[in-house]
């Protein structure tokens, strides 16, 4: 196996680390910017013959499409098919088309077979989906009629008359004199009978061209703008020496409004630890049978038309690259290379010089850092010339430097040989790494985990892709944004978190939030990656400085407040300002010793022994721990979890209610966090209310008051942060038609 790029690279670093390129850039004496550096690298011919070595060997190791392979599962699909296991060939044709080779005839067999599965599993839509690609992958035209009875037979299901008659049509083409006589007959038998059930259809007159499952959007408010593409004419951006580029409100804007709508010009998937069923090209679901590369392995697509739009703007330059496993190595520098081929590839010159003017961190970075990002910058642009042919079919100066309508952003354009084109190009490359460095932002999706021991559901947030928003990214950071960010598939929603007022400026949160990071934390990273100090109200304001020290502080015996960490047992108080002297080590580490034996309980399903421990270390923490600790939280919130293993809804629901109070503190009373927890709450309760025999006690009626007031609060929240349009919106809906039906019998 080659060498990893990152270990290569660090024996490169250790290399140049000690040549004056270090010492140029460190003096910025001669390297001030990227083509500069860029042109240094090109001239050092060891370091382009190490690279040019290292790729070689990853190219003649790289994961190939494999007839073999297709074949095989081919066969495996087809005993499936035939033993009716429809599902299971959908799975395993899927597979064969992805290891068949592009120019194959099994590629196109193994979509038309997953559509004979897609068929009998009653799935019309996403039957004619392949039948469609089939064809479009050139299926053997001795058998297309096949194709075309099932793609009548699927819209006769649909009740689709003109495309059932156009199927026809296709149909009675195929017919010929070179066709045997027995088979001739059969199928113009069958086309009468389809003609029959096609004229006595009546047509629903829908439109089937997109089957696709699409996600709605949410407007903008204000109307869009015509200076900052997929924003609100609500915000301006302007410019001040102090605080670069940045967003102003125009108007008064009302929380909740959407400020922001935005598609990324480019991003890139992540690796995840779940199951990844994400379109490479619109960040979609694709589903049980996607569109599978006809040149790499494990890059899938919705649909065809995803995989033509992707194939023409980046993906024909990074296909070889995918067979190699290159991106899985190089991290964000993937996301600067498709960057760099949508720039190349883009006909929007407008958005072309947004992406231009991004903000790069060069000032800020380390020589070192510099030296490694340049190299693969280098690495990058040796694979291009060796492994596509990318510098054939473009004309650098046509594709790239003539869309610059501003040439402070410009290299040096000259570009008289091939090599000054490689520089170029390079430059660009390490630019758009560069950029990312500042302006990359994360695409998450709310995903919910369901635990049958638990009985419980509970929601996380997966990073599952890198994108560049060039719009968003004019925002600055604050600790304590007024915008909140979430994410329709591949599109950037940002709505504003409370009320901004006009001439305030609109402010996102790189990460650092003052909810979850402490001062220093948030400062060193915001001055390692964006190179500034931060002066919001919670870096600057004196009432901030000990916010998380208060999920981590000992009760006060005087009031009960928050003590700040002790120094030889000497505390002071943050409410109250006393000084005790406390020394609780002792109960704290029996706490700690009932907590781990309580958490083995649960793991050996000795669920009653497990509650003992556990209301042995509550008792301990209530008495010693600042009502909002941390570990007190989590002591509530892992009883209440036992209890509901237990199907002592009660008992759950009650230490769950008072696990809450502790992260509407923390996180504030309408974050996601709270909706999440009020989301699994009302899951127990539902059950509580479905389970209990005796529906008339005062409990009963309780809980159901309790549960409509919750599931309205989490509807509210999810909506605010989310959009009406989320997934968790729709469950929570399901959750209200349920209780409405147990409501019915009451006068609550």
């Amino acid at each position: 196996m080659p060498m990893q790029w990152q270990n290569f690279l660090d024996v490169l670093g250790r290399k140049m680390r000690s040549s004056r390129l270090a010492s140029d850039i460190a003096l910025k004496t001669k390297i001030n910017r990227e083509d500069e550096l860029m042109s240094y690298l090109a001239t050092d011919h060891e370091i382009i013959k190490l690279i040019s070595m290292w790729l070689d060997e990853t190219y003649s190791k790289r994961e190939a499409k494999s007839l073999e392979k297709a074949t095989l599962f081919k066969l495996v699909g087809n005993r499936e098919f035939q033993s009716k296991k429809y599902a299971l060939s959908v799975s395993t044709y899927t597979k064969s088309a992805i290891y068949a080779p592009a120019d194959s005839e099994d590629l196109s067999v193994a979509i038309a077979n997953r559509s004979a599965s897609l068929f009998y599993l009653g799935k019309y839509h996403e039957c004619i989906k392949d039948i469609e690609l089939a064809t479009k992958l050139k299926y053997p035209r001795n058998l297309c009629y096949k194709l075309y009875v099932r793609a009548v037979q699927c819209y006769l299901k649909l009740g689709k008359k003109e495309y059932a008659r156009a199927a026809l049509h296709q149909l009675r083409l195929l017919i010929n004199d070179d066709m045997p006589n027995a088979k001739k007959e059969a199928l113009e038998k069958q086309l009468a009978q389809l003609s029959s059930s096609v004229s006595r259809m009546v047509d629903t007159g829908d439109d089937v061209t997109d089957i696709t499952e699409a996600h709605s959007l949410p407007e903008i408010s204000f109307g869009e703008n015509p200076n900052l593409p997929s924003a609100s004419a609500a915000v301006d951006v302007k410019y001040t020496p102090q605080k670069g580029r940045h967003v102003i409100a125009n108007r008064d804007i009302k929380k909740g409004q959407t400020l922001l709508v935005e598609k990324p010009f480019s991003f890139v998937l992540l690796e995840c630890d779940g199951i990844n069923d994400l379109c490479e090209n619109c960040c979609r679901s694709y589903g049980k049978n996607p569109t599978p590369c006809s040149g790499c392995l494990n890059t899938l697509f919705c649909d065809a038309n995803c995989w033509d739009e992707a194939y023409s703007s980046y993906h024909r330059w990074e296909c070889a690259g995918n067979q190699m496993g290159l991106w899985q190595q190089i991290g964000v520098a993937h996301l600067g290379l498709k960057t760099l081929l949508k720039c190349t590839t883009t006909n929007d010159s407008s958005m072309f010089n947004s992406i231009q003017q991004l903000v790069t961190c060069f000032d800020n970075l380390t020589a070192n850092d510099l030296i490694v990002y340049g190299i693969t910058a280098t690495m990058l642009t040796l694979y291009l010339t060796k492994y596509t042919d990318y510098f054939k079919v473009f004309n650098i100066r046509e594709h790239l430097v003539s869309k610059f309508t501003d040439n402070t952003f410009n290299f040096n354009n000259d570009l008289a040989s091939e090599s000054d084109e490689r520089v170029y190009v390079s430059s660009l490359l390490l630019r758009h790494v560069l950029q990312l460095i500042c302006n990359g932002h994360a695409i998450t999706k709310l995903n919910k985990i369901a635990s049958d021991k638990d009985k419980l559901c509970v929601e996380q947030q997966d990073r599952i892709a890198t994108a560049i928003y060039p719009s968003a990214s004019m925002m600055n950071h604050s600790c304590d944004p007024n915008i909140i960010t979430s994410f329709v598939d591949q599109y950037l929603i940002v709505r504003a978190m409370k009320d901004i007022a006009a001439g305030e400026e609109v402010l996102n949160c790189y990460g650092p939030n003052f909810r979850r990071m402490s001062k220093e934390h948030r400062y060193e990273i915001l001055k390692n990656q964006y190179g500034f100090t931060c002066r919001c109200e919670p870096c600057v304001m004196p009432e901030y400085q000990n916010f998380m020290d208060r999920f981590q502080a000992i009760k006060c015996p005087e009031c009960g407040g928050a003590l700040e960490e002790f120094h030889s047992y000497s505390m002071h108080c943050l409410d109250c300002g006393a000084t005790p002297v406390v020394n609780c080590q002792n109960e704290l580490k029996n706490a700690v010793t009932a907590f781990d034996a309580a958490q083995i309980y649960i793991e050996l399903e000795r669920e009653e022994e497990a509650v003992v421990k556990l209301k042995e270390c509550l008792s301990i923490r209530r008495n010693v721990l600042y009502k909002y600790h941390q570990d007190l939280t989590a002591t509530l919130d892992i009883l209440g979890k036992v209890y509901a293993i237990m199907g002592r809804w009660l008992e759950s629901i009650s230490y769950i209610e008072h696990s809450i109070a502790a992260i509407e503190e923390r996180y504030g009373s309408s974050s996601i966090e709270v909706a999440n927890e009020l989301n699994k709450l009302t899951d127990i309760c539902i059950r509580y209310l479905q389970e209990e025999p005796n529906k008339t006690t005062k409990w009963y009626k309780n809980i159901l008051k309790k549960t409509r007031r919750y599931l309205d609060r989490a509807d509210e929240i999810v909506s605010f942060t989310y959009g009406p349009w989320h997934e968790i919106c729709q469950e929570i809906n399901e959750k209200k038609k349920t209780l409405a039906v147990i409501l019915k019998d009451y006068d609550i």
